[in-house]
């Protein structure tokens, strides 16, 4: 049987009707001169089998046998997929028709050094722009361009540019350069991988660019309501760290990973001590006399030791950040291995990468006033320069 050209791997968990509508979309886009195959790497979706044939007959399921989050999907997709091209698409995104032939005719007929084109997502009415364009900042985060805004009002954009990274819900990439470069982070389960990936090719010596003609309806979401706040938190910033620490070189990492850890201690200071009404304790001065009363209803009631409450973590962006920090303690050997394997692949350095993809400082947190005190600005004395931006000018609105 002759390969096809490109194999379409959707990951999915949950929302089998959203991923019923995907499908449709993309069965339709591979009617066209394009060979494609397309995989549903089901992650313990409980995904009635024969419904999915029924329904969707060429379509081929590729079992994860638990959740094992989207990054480690894309690779069971990739592993399994016979093309020569991979095409992610996310299971709630609806493709035009001519979408998928774009991306590969763009990635195929590039230069030999783009490994991944890049797509544009807008919301599920098409009217309003969700990805065309992305940025990093100085810890490691990112954002989208411009989200929320009417699609007639944003720069469309032209084939070949070049982006820094592709967003994971809608790219093109060679099948064999996305293996042999490690692929998507399995660490990260879910977030940022994308931007990791793209980081790190142009770190190899490799490009990323866009085709904004090729476009999907997202409706978005679905991964952040099944995982919560808790949990959507804490993988954000574990994988931002991750991001940062993997990839700067020795230059950009002596000049801006002090202020990223610094960023981090600021945050979840002020977390908790803003958002957690039990942390009062924790600014309670330890040689401060106790009051009387304390002391002598301790000893007329026989209580022993201090009558001082325990703290208590109520918020869970606090509780997010603090797992994160746990995280990156407890996987600090593997962290170094990985950053070890980037560096010893580099080609570029990082100076110009970012003279092309200028770094920002986005106030984002609790406690991010403090990115523009004397004290922070310490800790920036040695970086790059950095672009201001601000959460209004991302999101219309400033809605997050």
């Amino acid at each position: 049987m002759k390969s096809p050209d490109a194999s379409v791997v959707v990951v999915h968990h949950r929302d089998r009707e959203r991923l019923f509508e995907a499908l449709a979309a993309l069965e339709q886009a591979c009617h066209g001169r394009l060979s494609a195959e397309i995989l549903v790497v089901d992650n313990a979706s409980q995904l009635p089998v024969d419904e999915l044939l029924r329904r969707h007959p060429t379509t081929r399921r590729v079992a994860a046998g638990a959740n094992v989050g989207f990054a480690a999907g894309c690779r069971l997709g990739a592993e399994a997929a016979r093309g020569r091209d991979l095409v992610f698409v996310n299971d709630d995104a609806v493709v035009e028709p001519e979408a998928l032939e774009r991306l590969v005719e763009t990635l195929d007929r590039s230069d030999r050094d783009v490994v991944a084109v890049a797509g544009r997502l807008t919301d599920a009415t098409g009217e309003r722009n969700d990805f065309s364009d992305g940025f990093l900042t100085f810890d490691g985060h990112a954002f989208q361009c411009e989200v929320g805004r009417p699609v007639a009002t944003v720069p469309e954009g032209i084939s070949g540019e070049e982006r820094l990274f592709a967003c994971g819900g809608l790219m093109a990439v060679k099948r064999s350069e996305f293996l042999a470069s490690g692929g998507f982070d399995e660490d990260y389960f879910a977030y940022l991988e994308d931007v990791d990936f793209g980081w790190r090719q142009w770190i190899f010596g490799r490009r990323i660019v866009a085709e904004p003609r090729a476009r999907a309806r997202h409706r978005g979401g679905a991964t952040g309501e099944a995982l919560g706040i808790y949990s959507r938190g804490y993988l954000f910033e574990k994988n931002a760290f991750a991001t940062a620490y993997k990839n700067f070189d020795r230059e950009y990492f002596t000049a801006l990973m002090p202020s990223v850890l610094a960023a981090f201690l600021v945050r979840i200071s002020e977390m908790l001590a803003s958002r957690n009404p039990g942390a009062a304790e924790l600014a309670r001065d330890p040689y401060a006399p106790e009051p009387r009363s304390a002391s002598f209803a301790r000893r007329l009631f026989g209580i022993a030791g201090s009558s001082r409450p325990p703290v208590r973590l109520e918020d869970p962006l606090t509780v997010a950040h603090l797992k994160a920090l746990l995280w990156i303690h407890r996987n600090q050997e593997s962290l170094a291995s990985k950053r070890r394997a980037v560096q010893s692949r580099r080609k570029r350095p990082d100076s110009e990468i970012f003279a092309k993809f200028p770094l920002r400082l986005v106030p984002t947190y609790p406690g991010d006033d403090r990115l523009e005190s004397e004290f922070f600005r310490e800790f920036l004395a040695r970086a790059p320069q950095l672009v201001r931006t601000t959460l209004e000018e991302i999101f219309v609105g400033g809605a997050v």
